[in-house]
């Protein structure tokens, strides 16, 4: 199945330092054992497969939003809240350069999945 990226994804993809992605998946249609077809572009003239994987594991995770404060926004994978340390490894995993950018991007809290492509688990 294919996962599209903003361009700015891609190298960190390929260097191997974002090593999940984090999405909603309403119709839970992600699967261990599934292909990632990782691309950029989707539904555009300038769609590009840039690389391929493996779903290796999913994990559910819920960010909530307690107040615009980012220090009171709780973080759950699997349904276990983690630390601080961890949701900054989470961001970094994720491909983000630093929690602020990770608590832009999820604002107003968010319930998915991280679909994995490496055995890494949280």
């Amino acid at each position: 199945m294919i996962l599209s990226f903003k361009k700015e994804f891609k190298q960190p993809i390929l260097d191997g330092t974002k090593i999940h992605s984090i999405r909603e998946d309403r119709y839970n249609r992600w699967k261990e054992g599934m292909i990632i077809h990782m691309a950029t572009g989707l539904r555009t003239k300038d769609y590009k497969q840039f690389h391929e994987g493996i779903c290796k594991s999913i994990q559910q995770i819920e960010i909530i939003r307690v107040s615009d404060y980012w220090n009171e926004t709780i973080v759950r994978v699997d349904g276990r809240q983690l630390d601080l340390t961890e949701i900054q490894k989470l961001a970094w995993n994720d491909g983000f350069t630093n929690l602020i950018h990770f608590w832009m991007w999820f604002n107003r809290g968010f319930v998915g999945k991280i679909i994995h492509w490496t055995d890494f688990k949280y």
